[in-house]
């Protein structure tokens, strides 16, 4: 018995289709026909997304931006800082503040001039020694402990007036706080002790001396 060829109604039928359809039919009978595709991105499944890269370059620009907008429309004492971080601005106090603090030079100047203080004191230091001295010459009045003031003066020490806030109480605390925040903040605008601070000082304890 013979075997019989299964493929020949196959292949008759590939070769009709071929004639019928041309050269455009591929293999297994499938035709090859070309679609055009749209350019419309919704048409893909995918969105085309803004990468990092660009938004961290847009978000500089917008933040530049910002800052030339600031520092062209602002004025006044404000302007020296606008766009500038606050690291940066920390550096500059800091600088301003070291600037107002005495140099070695000045130092030396005050130490040069400081006989002028030496004798003020001394001779303070004199007088008060005179006023304790007894003159036994003198007549002798009985007078009430309480008056005698038995604390010695001691020389370059500063006198205290009456009539100021107590410090042991809260009010009288906070009202020489505040007094003496202000006078901290006079003397570092004064014009004198910003160029010789030391001799600025030494005026002072003239004065309280006198």
């Amino acid at each position: 018995m013979v075997a019989k060829k299964r493929n020949t109604l196959r292949s008759k039928a590939s070769a009709r289709n071929s004639q019928n359809f041309g050269p455009d039919v591929a293999n297994n009978g499938i035709l090859d026909e070309s679609y055009d595709i749209e350019s419309d991105p919704r048409a893909f499944l995918h969105q085309p997304k803004e990468t990092k890269k660009a938004k961290l370059l847009n978000r500089q620009n917008t933040f530049l931006s910002n800052l030339k907008g600031k520092s062209t429309l602002s004025d006044g004492i404000g302007a020296n800082f606008d766009g500038i971080s606050k690291s940066s601005i920390r550096r500059r106090k800091r600088k301003l503040r070291e600037e107002l603090k005495p140099r070695m030079q000045d130092l030396l100047t005050s130490l040069e001039q400081e006989k002028d203080l030496r004798g003020i004191i001394e001779n303070s230091s004199k007088d008060m020694n005179n006023d304790d001295d007894i003159d036994m010459n003198s007549k002798i009045r009985f007078v009430d402990t309480k008056e005698i003031n038995l604390k010695k003066i001691e020389p370059g020490s500063v006198r205290i007036k009456k009539n100021q806030p107590n410090i042991r109480n809260q009010k009288g605390a906070k009202a020489l706080a505040a007094n003496e925040t202000a006078r901290f903040n006079q003397v570092l605008t004064n014009q004198d002790f910003q160029k010789n601070p030391f001799g600025a000082l030494r005026e002072v304890i003239k004065l309280q001396k006198q």
